[in-house]
């Protein structure tokens, strides 16, 4: 043992000596029986050898090689196919049901998740006729056959072709009897199913009788809440406690000091459930349950004698202290042996939405049982039950049930709405405005007591609570006029408001007449309601009728990733949290009675006072309060915190002043602490939150409106290497760009289908308003079926393009051309991908003296109404409206404090991108506003008030001689056939210049403000359209009203001018009042952005001289062919042996962009065998012609061969003319891609809509002489075209075919020789019903013929030709589009029929493209139509297609289809 202990010291003595060696630590040696001094002694020898402790400080030279940001950069965005990002954390791999790391993709729409939408049970049902052709299966096959009857067919089946299969091959019987085992195991299966399924319905149609007729027990349930209760008990009692006594202690009577709870218990016995039964029989979403509860402290018959001798009963103990500051004296109130059991009715509204119980309704189908025992006298010890006093307990028990019957007693329901309570959003919060509008009373019937004439009156409440606004009240008067307006704030749509007449009466209370009512969810369907005329009733009997107005405001709304529009009319909801460290020293006591008060402006009237909060110093109120504001920016609060003295007078502890905008930023800024002003110390808590009103006026007024001072003309070039969002479905994105000036789109590119560096090539002209806007260049991706998809943007600040400038004339002046080449900024995560590249130039507006202001300003009753309602109840003869006098005018009088805002926010120079126009431009004037009389002006906008009186005045006559400007529009009102909001175009009507906020009422009242920017005010033109669809949504135009902008202005200059827009009936339907005003900006503008640019060429082919001699004997058969960009676009007659051909031949031809243009003629030798020959080509620049002026043109025909021999005389006429595009039901909301060309800067497209035949635009001859171009034909409904070489586009006026009537075109023979069509079936695009295998049937005489049937697609492509024999006995082409079915008989899509001879002729214009609108059914096709009169189909094989069709017919028909012959009858068509 000695040995052993011997080898353990060792063996740490040597431990310790390792460690020692290591140098890492001290390692000490004592002795144990040493004292500690001793130790310590020991300890400190090696004090002199410590070394000194290296410190560094940071002035090193070295350069880290690695730092933490480096890594983190490469951590976050790699390069993969060039056009993907991914994180390179996503090959870490992660443990099975680990979390993912970034947040989950979208679930795509077109998905099928969930019961609902794989059993299409949303999808709305087929339209009749279509219905039929569903399904063969529903055709043929009645409802007794579905189910299992198909699998016990096919085992029958099954087992028959089997067994016959395996005899006619001679198997042997053990593959019969395996048959048979299988037959045998499908049989065993079924039926042990079809038992169990019978079963199961058996009982579950038992368990639905026994639950409506029986009641269940709950055992389950209350043995769960006994031990449950145990726990979750003192954790109820300890919030009822801290609520109530925050009620008692601000509720308490003047006579008490005080009420507190001292002891509050419910007892270890938990409530308990004693039955329930369900009622199975109700809506799906419905869910009725009756309860039989309980609660039954005192009840120990379930329990044992060790539980009952544990037993805690409830007790509350009420501490009322009477008597004030020492001289008071505490008196308990004992509250025990509570018990209650009822019978309670529970209904439940399910909802798809989380928490999926929307609206719970709680009732008692009889009146609960109610027993306690309540001593106010002597405490536990020596109380007194009052239940002893005889007629006491009766009474304070019928005193409950009076109270709770209209609560919550069967019929009347207690309702909770889940839904809400969930969303945070408080139960008292408004969700709107209404304006009631009190015109009069006739016939009313009372008298007063006493006799005498009534003084009537009416009272505004809602489901008959506190009276919210009153009239004034007209003396001596059966029939009273009042013609009052009144706002009032409403939590829901689903009350009665109701309207009381009252007798008003000087010395007693004021005596009911009649109540008129009116439910507020009818102003769910019609928001505005004007002559409504409701009977006024009391007791069941007419007492007369009241006249009145009512319209709703809803609040604003954010829809789906956006942010709240911004308004300056709202509704605030003022929260007064708490105050703390008030100043003591304004009471004698110490202690203060505080009381926070709220006033608007200069008002001496407060509109709200918190309860007062006795003996504290910092009392927590957190009580909300809304108000209605009619300007946000000029509104200011003041916050006075009083001290309640009772009898004697309240002296203000401390106040704050603050304006309303400030308040809103401080708490984006999380500041909500204030300091309290007059007073040695204290703070305040407040918070604010704004509520929109989607109110007149109250979005982009005019009183909002501040003039631009220039535009940005920003040049959008092209874009490389961007996000490509649709990588997953193996596809590109379809970018464009939009720019954004305050969230509001200003401006929008072309859309260039599947291209990652797509070229916009496009001229953008921004208004802006401020050098401290900011415009956001954002690239979206195109989506069809939803929202479009941001790639990202770039932010260009209007202060790095211009500055002030001290010019009366043009305040602001530009920096010059910026041109960059920006990185494209992702929205999330920060990161960048791809580039911008962007040209950006400044263009100065002029000053106008005065401004912009219109005489319909749009401003609505708000601010009379509103300014009116501030005044006080104290006497009825005035306006009192919403708002509340608190307190008495001699304490009022005493609180006055000093004017001036108090607390102001530093002014800030950064730009909020998320805010809206008003955020970044400021208000000139603004409009009074409740209780912002004493808001003071600061410097800014007094010196821009100053401004308004500089700059330039101008005539109409001068404005209108400004070609260029920014027309500001003032959309005043409007009466309206359908609930829609106005959209306002300029030219080539593609985009909006702008767009109001839908209506919400056929009688619409807007006062919406927009601008946009003419670039030739002589050649523009305006629209005004109606749109029924929100914005964003695919266009639903119900009426328009287009016109002459240079008119428009000229009428609307002065006035506000109400137009009519009609339908597509041309039936005057709706009207809308506006008023313009314009404003000059001297843009210089690129010959491809002019009007002048685009239009039509007449061209006349006069003569030739001295052409080359081609023929053997000296002469040529000359004929000219003119080509524009390539494609033919005219072919001349052939002159016969001649070298100086004369023609005089006129056509005209559309030309998209002179600059651009490559426009040619070749003159040819004609040959009746071999191909005709070339004798010479000219070019012809069509940028140098004068508009309207006619050139007369000498051209030199050069040709490689022969060089400049010959020469053509030509005259050139170019008539300037605006194109028109419209995106009704076009490619460009209907399919997955945008398509478009692009003329100037302009984006252009075509679509159904456009080809209704357009008038011209510039009806104007040369300068100077007053003669009008030649009209356009009128086209009729569903057909365009124009030659083939111009454009896809529907010009609006110049028609590329001759001006004639159709027999005009048809072919030239005297025996009606057929010639050669050509057709050629391009596309179709929004045909009806979707997605569809679609192929087309031409008919041209008796001949037909079939394309190939497409692809599933709504857009079909063919590009099939074929030959027809056509003349002037032929003057239809019939179009027939099927879809194509494998089952079952094919679906007609639509129909057309095309003029031939409208759009072609034997001479002159002899190919053509035209669309064509369907009927029967929707869409638009595309074909090409190519007349050769020189070839006659009879003589050879008329027809060819890519799908080499053989010609079946060598007959030319020379009428229209027979309704004999066996072709002339349609698949499809009414006969069937």
């Amino acid at each position: 043992m000695a040995g052993d202990g011997n080898g353990a010291v060792n063996g740490a003595e040597d431990q310790l000596k390792h460690d020692a060696a290591k140098g890492r630590v001290a390692v000490h040696n004592f002795d144990p029986d040493a004292s500690p001094a001793q130790k310590a002694a020991v300890a400190g020898k090696a004090k002199d050898q410590l070394k000194e402790v290296q410190i560094d400080h940071g002035n090193s030279n070295v350069i880290p090689t690695i730092n933490i940001q480096d890594v983190d950069g490469e951590k976050k965005m790699q390069q993969t196919d060039g056009n993907v990002t991914t994180d390179l954390d996503d090959t870490t791999p992660s443990p099975p049901g680990a979390m993912p790391a970034v947040p989950a993709a979208n679930v795509p729409e077109w998905y099928q998740v969930g019961w609902r939408a794989v059993s299409g049970i949303d999808v709305p049902p087929l339209p009749e006729g279509e219905e039929k052709d569903h399904s063969v299966l529903n055709a043929f096959l009645g409802e007794q056959f579905y189910g299992d009857w198909y699998h016990n067919a096919a085992i029958i089946v099954f087992a028959v072709f089997a067994s016959h299969f395996l005899t006619r091959f001679r198997f042997g019987w053990g593959w019969l009897f395996i048959i048979l085992a299988v037959c045998n195991t499908y049989y065993t299966t079924s039926m042990e199913r079809t038992r169990r399924r019978s079963r199961d319905d058996i009982q579950r149609e038992l368990v639905k009788s026994r639950l409506a007729s029986e009641h269940e027990t709950a055992d389950w349930i209350n043995n769960f809440l006994d031990r449950f209760w145990l726990i979750y008990e003192p954790v109820l009692s300890t919030t009822i406690v801290s609520s109530v006594d925050q009620i008692l202690s601000t509720n308490t009577p003047a006579f008490l000091d005080s009420l507190r709870l001292s002891t509050f218990t419910l007892g270890t016995k938990a409530p308990r459930i004693d039955k329930v039964r369900t009622f199975p029989r109700t809506e799906d979403d419905i869910v009725m349950m009756d309860w039989g509860i309980s609660f039954t402290p005192n009840d120990i018959s379930e329990m044992t004698p060790k539980q009952a001798a544990g037993k805690v009963n409830p007790k509350i103990v009420l501490s009322v202290r009477v008597g004030k500051g020492l001289a008071s004296a505490a008196m308990p109130i004992l509250l025990e042996d509570i018990t209650f059991s009822g019978l309670m009715r529970i209904r439940m509204k399910l909802m798809s939405n989380f928490p999926h119980v929307q609206i719970v309704d709680i009732c008692f189908l009889e009146k609960p049982v109610i027993d306690y025992v309540l001593k106010p006298i002597g405490g536990e010890t020596f109380g007194f039950d009052i239940a002893n006093m005889p007629g006491l307990s009766s009474f304070i028990r019928d005193m409950t049930h009076a109270t709770l019957q209209p609560m919550m007693y069967d019929p009347n329901v207690f309702t909770l709405n889940l839904e809400q309570l969930l969303s945070g959003t408080p139960l008292d919060s408004a969700v709107g405005v209404l304006q009631i509008t009190l015109n009069s009373a006739r016939g009313i019937k009372g008298t007063k007591i006493g006799g005498g004439t009534p003084d009537p009156y009416v009272a505004i409440a809602i489901n008959n609570r506190d009276e919210l606004a009153h009239t004034k009240y007209k003396s001596n008067t059966y029939n009273p006029t009042w013609m009052e307006t009144k706002f009032v704030l409403v939590n829901s749509l689903s009350e009665t408001l109701n309207l009381n007449l009252y007798d008003f009466n000087d010395h007693r209370k004021d005596t009911l007449l009649g109540t008129a009512t009116f439910e507020l969810a009818q102003l769910q369907e019609d928001a505005v309601r004007e002559g409504l005329t409701s009977p006024l009733l009391k007791d069941g009997k007419d007492r007369g009728e009241l006249k009145y107005d009512i319209s709703f405001y809803p609040v604003l709304k954010p829809e789906e990733g956006q942010e709240v529009p911004d308004t300056k009319v709202g509704i605030v909801r003022l929260t007064v949290h708490q105050a703390k460290e008030l100043d003591h020293t304004k009471s004698l006591s110490g202690d203060l009675n505080p009381i926070a008060k709220i006033y608007l402006g200069n008002s001496d009237t407060a509109i709200h006072a918190t309860k007062c909060i006795k003996h504290t110093n910092s009392p927590v109120w957190e009580e909300p309060h809304e108000f209605l504001c009619a300007d946000k920016n000029s509104s200011v609060i003041t916050i006075k915190v009083i001290d309640d003295r009772d009898f004697l007078k309240d002296p203000v502890v401390g106040y704050m002043s603050i304006k309303l905008a400030d308040l809103l930023t401080a708490k984006s800024e999380a500041r909500d602490w204030f300091p309290l002003s007059h007073c040695k110390s204290g703070k305040i808590r407040l918070s604010a939150e704004w509520k929109p009103l989607n109110m007149e006026g109250s979005l982009a007024s005019a009183d909002q409106y501040t003039p631009p001072i220039g535009v940005v003309r920003l040049h959008l070039d092209r874009a490389t290497d961007v996000k490509n969002v649709e990588a997953t479905l193996g596809g590109k994105s379809d970018p464009y760009v939009r720019v954004q000036v305050a969230n509001v789109t200003k401006g929008r590119t072309e859309v260039v289908n599947n291209n990652l560096s797509p070229v916009w090539d496009q001229i953008l002209y921004i208004p802006v308003h401020s050098l401290k806007e900011t415009l956001l260049l954002e690239c979206m991706d195109y989506q069809h079926l939803t929202k479009d998809r941001s790639l990202g943007s770039v932010d260009l600040h209007v202060e790095e393009l211009a500055v002030e400038h001290d010019d009366v004339e043009y305040p602001f002046k530009s920096t010059g051309v910026k041109e960059a080449t920006d990185q494209i900024r992702l929205d999330k995560g920060g990161g960048f991908k791809g580039t911008l590249h962007y040209k950006a130039e400044f263009v100065p507006a002029l000053k106008l003296k005065g401004g912009v202001q219109f005489n319909e300003s749009g401003t609505s009753a708000l601010t009379k109404g509103v300014s009116g309602s501030s005044s006080s109840k104290g006497s009825k003869d005035s306006d009192a409206g919403s708002f509340r006098s608190v307190g008495s005018k001699a304490d009022e009088a005493g609180q006055d404090v000093p004017n001036g805002v108090t607390i102001s926010e530093p002014s800030k120079k950064t730009h909020n991108k998320g805010a809206k126009s008003t955020d970044t431009t400021a208000t000139n004037a603004t409009s009074g506003t409740v209780g912002t009389n004493g808001t003071t002006e600061t410097s800014d906008e007094a010196q821009g008030e100053s401004h308004d009186d500089v700059g330039v005045e101008m005539s109409k006559d001068e404005l209108l001689a400004q070609q260029s400007g920014i027309i500001v529009f003032n959309v005043v009102s409007g009466r309206l056939a359908k609930k829609a909001r106005v959209e306002m175009l300029l030219d080539d009507g593609y985009w909006p210049c702008f767009s109001t906020n839908r209506a919400r009422s056929t009688k619409a009242s807007w006062g919406f403000v927009g601008e946009g920017f003419v670039k030739e005010l002589d050649f523009s033109q305006v629209w005004i359209r109606l749109n029924e669809a929100e914005e964003g949504d695919k266009d639903d135009i119900i009426a328009e009203w287009r016109g002459d902008t240079k008119g428009f202005l000229s009428s609307t200059l002065d006035n506000a001018q109400t137009f009519t827009l009609n339908d597509s009936d041309e039936r005057g339907t709706s009207t809308v009042t506006l008023e313009a005003r314009y404003i000059p900006v001297p843009v210089v503008l690129e010959p491809r952005e002019s009007i002048n640019n685009q239009g039509v060429l007449n061209v006349t082919l006069l003569d030739g001289r001295d052409i080359h001699a081609a023929d053997r004997g000296g002469k040529s058969d000359p004929f000219a062919v003119f080509t524009l960009n390539g494609q033919r676009v005219y072919k001349s007659q052939t002159k016969k042996k001649t070298l100086n051909p004369d023609w005089n031949e006129q056509f005209p031809v559309s030309v998209t962009s002179r600059v651009a243009a490559d426009f040619n003629v070749e003159l040819f030798d004609w040959n009746q065998i071999e191909q005709a020959k070339s004798l010479g080509f000219a070019q012809i620049d069509l940028a140098e012609l004068e508009p309207f002026q006619a050139t007369e043109k000498t051209l030199t025909l050069t040709s490689h061969k022969h060089g400049d021999k010959g020469h053509l005389r030509v005259r050139l006429m170019f008539q300037p003319e605006v194109i028109v595009k419209s995106r009704k039901n076009t490619s460009t909301f209907s399919t997955a891609g945008r398509a478009m060309t692009q003329i100037g800067g302009l984006p252009m497209s075509a679509g159904k809509g456009v080809f209704h035949g357009v008038t011209g635009i510039l009806k104007k001859g040369h300068k100077g002489d007053g003669s009008d171009d030649s009209s356009v034909p009128d086209f009729p409904a569903g057909q365009q075209s124009h030659p083939v070489g111009t454009s896809e586009l529907a010009t609006s006026a110049g028609n590329p075919f001759p001006p004639s009537s159709s027999s005009e075109n048809l072919p030239v023979s005297s025996n009606n020789e057929p010639g050669t069509l050509r057709v050629t079936v391009i596309d179709a695009k929004d045909l009806a019903g979707g997605d569809a295998k679609a192929y087309a049937v031409i008919r041209v005489g008796d001949k037909e013929q079939k394309t190939k049937h497409s692809g599933k697609t709504a857009s079909p492509e063919w590009n099939e030709s074929f030959n027809f024999a056509a003349s002037s006995l032929t003057p239809k082409l019939y179009v027939w589009i099927h879809d194509h079915k494998t089952l079952g008989k094919d679906k007609m899509l639509g129909d057309a029929e095309v003029d031939i001879w409208r759009h072609i002729s034997s001479e002159g214009v002899t190919a053509a493209e035209v669309t064509v609108e369907l009927h029967n059914g929707s869409g638009l096709l595309r074909l090409r139509l190519e007349f050769d009169a020189s070839v006659n189909p009879l003589t050879r094989r008329s027809s060819t297609s890519s799908g080499d069709r053989a010609n079946t017919s060598r007959t030319l028909s020379i009428a229209s289809p027979s309704r004999f012959s066996i072709s002339g009858r349609r698949r499809g068509g009414e006969d069937d």
